[in-house]
């Protein structure tokens, strides 16, 4: 049996997952949400991806894994990729992702094309003094969750607000540990109105790799505003 292993993001939790992993799970897969220890300063890509193998372990009756990666997420989750191999790994998704270049980090990659993020976002983050950042309420609506706000009731985006938190950087200045990308089927889920990645670059990004590309309407985060067609591409990744 397939099983479903979601990473979230920057500031976030395995909590955005929620309607996603209950959809899949009403459905009868296995599937676990990840919380990734993206608070604590100094750790990267290896150490989130020990985080995303204890969840996998949870896992017994998954012989093989469809890993999802949202985001940020999208750094960790080729590198689980690379250390499981083919034989377990069905599939890669990535979801609105920033994807990885080994020899590169993130850094390097955004210093080389100014396209990577959507134009504007960032604006209105806090920096903190361990290196962290942070997002104030009226600042993640405005700017982490634009356009998305339009896409689900005010109480709902309030209380994806509410359930962020601080996010170091490590996994953004280290070379990746990613030495090639992982021979298995990839797929990328390019948001068309997405305001945090450029959903142009994704594309290409996708062509880079290889990948095959599924469009879904709408902002930076459909496990929020569309978990069910979400969890549709995420089954179709796992079967096909």
């Amino acid at each position: 049996m397939t099983g479903f292993v979601l990473v979230h993001g920057a500031w976030h939790d395995a909590s955005c997952w929620a309607a996603v992993q209950a959809e899949l799970a009403g459905r009868g897969y296995p599937v676990v949400g990840v919380d990734l220890p993206a608070d604590r300063p100094g750790l990267g890509a290896d150490a989130y991806a020990d985080a995303v193998l204890a969840a996998a372990d949870t896992l017994p009756d998954a012989k093989q894994l469809v890993l999802v990666g949202h985001s940020l997420g999208g750094l960790t989750v080729p590198v689980v990729a690379q250390r499981l191999g083919p034989e377990r790994v069905r599939a890669l998704v990535l979801v609105a992702a920033l994807v990885p270049r080994p020899g590169m980090s993130y850094d390097d990659q955004r210093r080389a094309d100014r396209s990577i993020m959507a134009p504007g976002f960032g604006a209105g983050q806090e920096r903190h003094e361990d290196g962290t950042t942070s997002w104030p309420a009226a600042a993640a609506v405005s700017g982490l969750y634009r356009g998305v706000e339009k896409e689900l009731p005010a109480d709902a985006v309030d209380a994806a607000v509410g359930r962020l938190r601080r996010q170091a950087w490590q996994i953004g200045c280290e070379v990746t540990p990613l030495t090639a990308w992982p021979a298995v089927r990839t797929v990328s889920v390019v948001c068309t109105e997405d305001q945090v990645v450029d959903p142009g670059w994704s594309r290409r990004a996708a062509a880079g790799i290889g990948a095959d590309v599924v469009e879904l309407p709408g902002g930076h985060f459909p496990m929020l505003t569309r978990p069910v067609e979400l969890a549709d591409v995420l089954v179709a990744a796992g079967d096909d």
